[in-house]
């Protein structure tokens, strides 16, 4: 399996025998200078895990659709029609074979930001992805984590980990953090996971990290 982040909580799974998915396309990874889909692998699900800017963009989802218009969207109920006036032809908001769904509420957001559904997901029954919550129970082998936010702490993050005991950790939704303190959390989490037996996997934006699972 190989992963590429490409920001925040944009992130590039190529698993083969299963497909390729990129996560939340958002506007920090957009306007990064990162995204160059004519070098992308062929697309088969983009999964957005909710509607706020940061994981999903419109300029970067009508790309994607010129790009790759054959590509399942995996989106929350409030998203959908959304997505079919862009153009999207395969839509929707169900589990299938390959995607496992759940939509619960986003984390409490307001007043800071506006409520909207979200989706927690389970991809080739390997990936797991909450989107914009911590209210999660369990986890596949490789677990993505939002690490900060308006609506959750660093430690809050730390201890749903160790709860959790996925094998493989990936940092996402952290671009508000400068690189300085982003590599000194990363530290941090790398020595707390190891003692667990927990292995993080230490992204930099733009460049493919591959693993046996």
């Amino acid at each position: 399996m190989k992963l590429t982040k490409f920001v925040h909580s944009c992130v590039l799974v190529e698993d083969q025998g299963n497909g390729n998915i990129l996560f939340d396309p958002g506007a920090f990874s957009w306007v990064s200078g990162l995204i160059d889909l004519a070098k992308f692998p062929k697309l088969d699900f983009i999964i957005v895990s909710h509607k706020h800017p940061d994981h999903f963009n419109e300029d970067f989802a009508l790309q994607i659709i010129q790009t790759f218009p054959d590509a399942s969207w995996i989106v929350p109920s409030d998203l959908v029609d959304e997505v079919k006036k862009l153009g999207v032809k395969n839509v929707s908001n169900m589990s299938s074979e390959k995607i496992e769904l759940f939509e619960v509420e986003h984390a409490k957001v307001s007043p800071f930001g506006q409520p909207v559904k979200n989706i927690i997901t389970n991809s080739f029954g390997k990936i797991t992805h909450p989107g914009d919550t911590h209210q999660i129970i369990e986890s596949k082998d490789m677990l993505f984590m939002p690490f900060q936010a308006p609506w959750g702490t660093t430690i809050n993050a730390i201890e749903l980990v160790l709860k959790l005991k996925p094998n493989f950790v990936l940092p996402i939704h952290d671009w508000m953090w400068n690189d300085q303190w982003r590599n000194t959390c990363y530290d941090r989490f790398q020595a707390i996971f190891d003692q667990e037996g927990i292995r993080f996997l230490r992204p930099t934006n733009g460049q493919s990290i591959e693993i046996e699972m």
